[in-house]
C-alpha cells in the first residue's frame, strides 16, 4: 500500500516516518501545569499498548522521576506538563512496555563479538565446507602454535552437520583449534588443541568431568575432538585465547557493549539464566553499585555438582536493588538436539543418539531438595521429554518435604513436553520459559533429528497459555541468532521454519498474546510482575516507542522491519535511533 500521491511502498513510508521521527523527538510542549506534581517527562499523541488486566490503550503516559505518573488521553496527560517537563509527540505511534527477555546471557554474548575471535556465528558460516575456508585463511596470517579461537558459534544449514578432529587436523596441524556449537552445547577440537589442554597427556586416560562427556572413539578410545556439555568443554575452552585470563575489567566492557545492542533493540530487562561461577555474578553487582547497569538484570547461578551446590548454597548472599537482583540457581538436565543429548523416552530417535544424564536421578533429587530449602527460584535446561519429567519428579519430591512455599521454579526451553507433562508443569506452578524464534530458525533441524509425533508437540505454546501454565519469552543469545524481539514475534505467531515447514500450527498464538508473554509474563518469571511490565501508574518507566503498529500488522514480513525508535528505562532516553550504537551485526535469517 502507498500513501496517497507518493509512489512509496508501506515499507519505505515507515522507514521514513522512523528517520523522521528520530531527528525531532525531543521537543518542548507549552508549559501547562507549575505544580510540584507535574510530570518530568510525557509521551503525547500516541497508542499506548498498556498490557495491563484490559489490555487497554491509552493515547498518552506521564512519567515522574523513574515510575509512571498516569495513563490516560493526551487531554488529561497534557494537564502535567511543567515549566521543566520533557514532551515527546509521538504522532501515532506505538508505545508497549519494555521487553523482558526472559532467557539470555547478556555477558557471554558481549565476549561473542572480541574482535579476536573467528566469527563462525551463522549466517556467515552456513557449512563445514565454509568453516574451512574461514579457518583455512585466518591460518595463513596466525604463527604456528597459537590459538585459532570460534567464538560461539556455528549452525549448519547446508552439506555435512557432523566433523571431527580428523577433519580439523588436515588443515590445522600446527594451531591449536577451538569451535563452539552455536547452542553451547558441545564443542569440536583439534588433536593440537587436546594435547594444550593435556588431554590423555602423559599415556593415560582423562576421566570425563562431572557432567560432560569426552567423545572416544569406540575402538581405539582416543578422543574424536567432540566435547559435550559445558565441563568437558571447559577442559579446552579455558585454554584458548578469547576465553582464558578474562578481567573483571573485560567482562565489564563485555556486558556493556551487549546492553547497548539489546537496549536499541527494546529490551529493558535481562534474565541471565546461566551466570557461570561467582566471580561473574559479583561482575555484575559491582555494575550495579557503580551506575552503569543502564537495563534491569536478573540473575541465576549455575550449579554443575552436588558438592557444588553445598559450597553455593552456604557461600552465595543474596542481594538485590532496581537494577541487579541475585534470584536462584540454574541446573542442566539434558543438552540439545544438535549433539544429539535430547533426554528423549524414545532413544533411536537422532537427537537423543549420545544422550545420558548429567544427574543420576538420585543425586538430582537431592540438589533440587537443598536449592529448593533455601526458597530461591530453580531454573531448568531441559529439551526432551524423559529430562522434563525427571525435573518435575524431583521438585514434586522437594515439595511434598518443605511445601511449595510460593516457589516459581522454571524450565528453559521445554522444546518437546510430553501430553502428560503439561498438566504436571500447571499443576507444579512451573514457569515455561521459551524461545518462540526456535520455530523460525531451527525446526527443520529439530524435525530431522526426531518424527512427525515428536513434532506435533513441539513447543505447545497455544496449548500452555489456554491451560493457565505461567509463560516467559527469551532470546537465548549467544546460544540464539540474533536478540531482536521481532523474531519471537515472527516465530509464535507464524511458527514457519526457513524451508517453509510449519511446527504444529495449531499452536499458533497472536501478537497480543505475544507481547504480554514477553512483557508481564517474563516479568512473573522473576517476581517482579508487581514492579514491571505493564505501562500502570506506579510501575516502572521502562517503555518502548516502536516503527510499527504491532496491533495492526497483519502481513509477518512487515515484523521483520520492526525496530525500537526509543527506550526508555526507568524514565531515561537509554537507546534512540538517532545516535544510538549498535555493536553487534543485525541478522537476517535466511539471507
Amino acid at each position: 500500500m502507498s500513501s496517497p500521491g507518493s509512489g512509496m511502498t508501506r515499507r519505505d513510508f515507515l522507514k521514513v516516518s522512523a528517520a523522521a521521527f528520530a531527528a525531532a523527538y525531543l521537543g518542548w510542549g507549552d508549559s501547562l501545569a507549575e505544580t510540584s506534581e507535574a510530570a518530568d517527562m510525557v509521551l503525547l499523541n500516541g497508542k499506548i499498548i498498556t498490557v495491563d488486566a484490559s489490555n487497554s490503550i491509552a493515547q498518552a503516559v506521564a512519567i515522574r522521576g523513574d515510575k509512571i505518573q498516569a495513563v490516560g488521553s493526551t487531554t488529561a496527560i497534557r494537564a502535567l506538563v511543567g515549566p521543566a517537563t520533557k514532551v515527546i509527540d509521538l504522532d501515532g505511534r506505538t508505545v508497549t512496555p519494555g521487553i523482558i527477555d526472559a532467557h539470555i546471557h547478556p555477558m557471554y554474548y558481549g565476549r561473542a563479538f572480541w574482535e579476536g575471535f573467528l566469527n563462525i556465528r551463522f549466517p556467515g558460516i552456513k557449512s563445514f565446507a565454509e568453516l574451512r575456508a574461514a579457518i583455512e585463511e585466518r591460518v595463513l596470517t596466525t604463527p604456528e602454535g597459537q590459538w585459532i579461537s570460534g567464538n560461539q558459534g556455528f549452525y549448519f544449514t547446508q552439506g555435512d552437520t557432523e566433523f571431527d578432529k580428523h577433519d580439523l587436523d588436515v588443515f590445522t596441524p600446527n594451531h591449536p583449534l577451538y569451535l563452539r556449537h552455536g547452542s553451547g552445547q558441545y564443542s569440536v577440537v583439534n588433536s593440537r588443541a587436546l594435547q594444550e589442554a593435556g588431554i590423555d597427556a602423559g599415556g593415560t586416560i582423562t576421566p570425563n568431568p562431572f557432567g560432560g562427556r569426552i567423545v572416544r572413539d569406540p575402538v581405539t578410545n582416543e578422543p574424536t575432538g567432540v566435547l559435550l556439555h559445558y565441563p568437558a568443554e571447559n577442559l579446552v575452552m579455558m585454554e584458548a585465547d578469547g576465553y582464558k585470563d578474562l578481567t573483571d575489567e573485560i567482562l565489564e566492557d563485555d556486558f556493556k557493549k551487549a546492553q547497548d545492542a539489546l537496549l536499541a533493540a527494546g529490551i529493558t530487562s535481562v534474565q541471565d539464566v546461566i551466570v557461570g561461577n561467582p566471580r561473574d555474578l559479583m561482575v555484575y553487582k559491582n555494575l550495579g553499585d557503580k551506575g552503569e547497569l543502564k537495563m534491569r538484570v536478573y540473575l541465576l547461578l549455575y550449579i554443575n555438582s552436588a558438592a557444588q551446590a553445598q559450597q553455593y548454597v552456604q557461600e552465595i548472599q543474596g542481594f538485590e536493588s532496581d537494577y541487579v537482583k541475585f534470584g536462584g540457581w540454574k541446573l542442566a538436565i539434558d543438552g540439545g538436539v544438535a549433539p544429539g543429548t535430547t533426554l528423549m523416552y524414545d532413544t533411536s530417535l537422532p537427537c537423543a543418539r549420545q544422550a545420558y544424564y548429567y544427574y543420576d536421578p538420585p543425586i538430582l533429587n537431592g540438589i533440587v531438595h537443598l536449592l529448593h530449602e533455601t526458597g530461591r527460584q530453580i531454573s531448568f535446561h531441559i529439551i526432551g521429554d524423559k529430562g522434563i519429567d525427571e525435573a518435575l519428579n524431583a521438585v514434586q519430591i522437594a515439595f511434598s518435604a518443605l511445601g511449595q512455599n510460593g516457589a516459581r521454579h522454571r524450565i528453559e526451553h521445554l522444546i518437546f513436553p510430553s501430553a502428560g507433562a503439561l498438566s504436571r508443569i500447571r499443576d507444579l506452578g512451573i514457569v515455561a520459559s521459551m524461545q518462540p524464534q526456535f520455530l523460525s530458525w531451527f525446526a527443520d533441524g529439530y524435525r530431522g533429528s526426531t518424527n512427525e509425533t515428536v513434532m506435533a508437540r513441539c513447543m505447545p505454546i497455544k496449548t500452555m497459555l489456554q491451560m493457565g501454565i505461567p509463560m516467559a519469552f527469551g532470546c537465548d543469545v549467544p546460544a540464539a541468532i540474533a536478540h531482536h524481539p521481532k523474531w519471537a514475534f515472527i516465530g509464535a505467531t507464524t511458527r514457519e521454519a526457513l524451508s517453509g515447514y510449519v511446527t504444529a500450527p495449531n499452536e499458533v498464538i497472536g501478537i497480543p498474546a505475544t507481547l504480554k508473554v514477553h512483557t508481564m509474563g517474563s516479568a512473573y518469571a522473576e517476581f517482579a510482575e508487581d514492579r514491571k511490565g505493564s505501562i500502570e501508574p506506579g510501575k516502572f518507566a521502562d517503555l518502548v516507542v516502536w516503527s510499527h503498529d504491532l496491533y495492526s500488522v497483519t502481513d509477518p514480513e512487515e515484523l521483520e522491519d520492526l525496530t525500537a525508535l526509543m527506550t526508555i528505562v526507568g524514565g531515561k532516553i537509554v537507546a534512540h535511533s538517532k545516535d544510538h550504537v549498535v555493536y553487534m551485526p543485525s541478522v537476517q535469517v535466511g539471507q
